[in-house]
This record gives structure tokens, sequence and C-alpha cells, in this order.
């Protein structure tokens, strides 16, 4: 097989959410999913042509609404779809405590319908530079290995670009020492702030200081990120933004798009729903990684990324005005210019020309 334009593809679920607030009625048939969020992320930062080159692969069932196929459609990227008849498509009962979109409990209500490696071996999926995935550091590893194999059969020379992010459930002291030996074998390595809280057993009600932070990420480094140790471990820290650090590149936080509260201590303005944000982060990441080769400009997609999908239940709107297409009615690179032209950003971004102490 030969290596074709192909930029980006996620392993992660696509969801049929139920989401529940209490004395509402249930909105039904919400898209969801690390999967499907992850693949918007990168989509933002690929229009027609180019989002062609963004392959999507998803398992359904015979229940999956026409109209979520045609949402699907509408974006214009290389879709995948495995349908099994006789299957229910996956889907989640989200439950909100509360309308602020705070404490919240999750439960799949239908068998999960993945997609694996196996079944892209003959595709031509395989020769994306770059795969997300949301797995438990036990099965990262054989994933990872099983891809890189089929690549190989498929005579595929190059190593793809491998974004991890650990599964929530599997983010606990028993799981550190497989996680450790997992990170070696990734590119990208991604818990959010909390998730690396608890695989140190820092578990507290507190947000984690960006010191502490940067502590557990240096430890994680020391032991090794990517098969040359040269990874970058990338922490999603919520109202803190997010660290980007690897064996060349010290520290480096940047804020989040949206202030992280008012005075009054409301949510921030702008943020709606937060769910998915840190997925379409790092399918933002991805893209961006494979346009600029540098982290922290990476970082800026990703943040870019991460602030459209939470701007709504369910994913964004897209539009177009004249040749520009626009995503809740913003272009989506203005507003990565204007991210960017911020004077914490662009301090972050020309960290070269600032000694370091």
């Amino acid at each position: 097989m030969e290596e074709q334009n192909i930029s980006f593809a996620s392993f992660g679920l696509v969801v049929l959410d139920e989401i529940r607030f209490p004395n509402q009625p249930p909105m039904k048939n919400i898209l969801g999913g690390s999967g499907a969020y992850a693949t918007l992320g990168a989509r933002l930062f690929l229009p027609p042509p180019m989002s062609q080159t963004l392959v999507w692969p998803l398992h359904i069932g015979n229940d999956f609404p026409d109209s979520i196929k045609e949402l699907l459609q509408s974006w214009n990227t290389t879709l995948l779809m495995k349908k099994t008849p006789g299957e229910l498509s996956t889907r989640g009962l989200l439950e909100y405590k509360d309308t602020t979109f705070g404490p919240k409990d999750f439960k799949y209500t239908t068998p999960i319908l993945n997609i694996d490696e196996n079944s892209i071996a003959e595709s031509h999926i395989l020769a994306a530079k770059a795969f997300h995935y949301l797995a438990t550091p036990q099965d990262i590893q054989t994933r990872v290995s099983r891809l890189l194999t089929l690549r190989q059969k498929a005579g595929i020379s190059s190593r793809p670009l491998i974004i991890w992010e650990p599964a929530p459930l599997s983010c606990n002291p028993e799981n550190l020492q497989a996680f450790l030996e997992a990170a070696r074998h990734v590119d990208i390595l991604s818990p959010n702030h909390l998730e690396l809280g608890r695989f140190f057993s820092r578990t507290g009600k507190d947000t984690p200081a960006k010191t502490g932070i940067e502590e557990l990420a240096s430890i994680i480094l020391d032991r090794g990120v990517g098969p040359d140790k040269k990874g970058i471990i990338l922490i999603r820290a919520g109202e803190q933004g997010c660290l980007i650090q690897s064996w060349d590149l010290p520290p480096t936080w940047l804020p989040p798009f949206y202030d992280s509260e008012s005075s009054s201590g409301q949510q921030a303005v702008g943020v709606v729903d937060p769910t998915g944000a840190g997925n379409a982060f790092l399918g933002g990441f991805g893209v961006g990684y494979i346009q600029t080769k540098d982290a922290v400009t990476a970082a800026c997609f990703g943040t870019v990324s991460a602030s459209i999908a939470l701007e709504q239940i369910g994913m964004p709107t897209k539009t177009r005005s004249g040749d520009m297409e626009l995503w809740n009615g913003t272009s989506v690179e203005e507003r990565l210019q204007e991210y960017m032209s911020r004077d914490e950003v662009e301090l972050s971004l020309r960290r070269d020309e600032v000694p370091q102490r």
C-alpha cells in the first residue's frame, strides 16, 4: 500500500447520548464520544478539500439516526462506516446533578461497538499520519503494536504520531507502573490533570497546582515518553489551560481560550458544556502538530478546537460565509490568530528567544 496523504484518524468511540437535567425533558440522540469530539477537533482545521484527508472510522448499529449520518456527511470527511445488523449503536446516559454542567454521572446503556486495528487492515486509513486513542495502559501497548505491524505489512515505512489519552477509569495507583510502561509506546501522552493526579494517589478536592502538575509530568518524562524518549507530555488542565513538556521543551503553559471564571464566580462566558472539549483539544493538536511540527503551536490549535467544542451541547453548527467556513459563526483561523496574539501565548511561542532560568 502506498503512503497516502491521510492526516488523522481516531479510534475513539462514537456514542449517542441521552442527556438529563433535573426537572427537564431529556435530550436524546446527542452525538458524543471521544472519537466524535477528537474528529471534530481535527476537522475544524481541515476545511475542504483538506477535510477528505481526515478519515473517520465508526462502528454503528441498525438504530443509528439518519439525521446524525447526514451531519457526519456534511463535514466532508472520508467516512469509514461499519454497520452491524441486529446490533444497537453505542449509547450512553449522561445525568447532570444540576443545570450548571457540573457534577454528573455517565453509563453506557448498550454494548460498546468498537473500531479496532484489524477492522481497517485492508483500508487506506492505515496510512494516516496521526492516530488518536482512548485506551487503558494495558490495551494501548497491544493496539499500537498491532497498528505498526499492519502498517509494516502494508508497506508503510513511516511511524505515525500516536496520541494517547488514558481511559479515565484506568487512572488509578494500581495502574501506575503499566501507565509508565505504556508511555514509552506513544508519541503524545495526554491525561488531564485530575487523571494524572489519580495515578499518583493525589486525589484531593482542590485542583492540583501548576507546580504539582509539573512535578508529576517530570517524573513521567524521566521514565520516558515515546520509543526514543523524545515524546511529548500534554496535560489538559481545564481552567488552568494546558502544560506542554518534552525532553527538549521545558514546562510551558498556555491559558484556556475562555477566562476560567467571571468575577462573580460563575462559569466562563462562552462556556456552555465542557463535555468533549479535551478530546477536541487532542484532535486539533494532532492536526496542528502535523502542519507545524511544533508542540506549543499545536497546543494553540488544540485550545481553539476545545473552545469551539464547549460552546454548546453536542456538536457545533457549521455554516458558510462566501468562501469561508464558519463554526458557531466563527472563523477558526481568525480565532487561532487572535488567541496566538495574546501576550501570554505570544511569550510562550517565542520561548526560544527568552533565556531559560
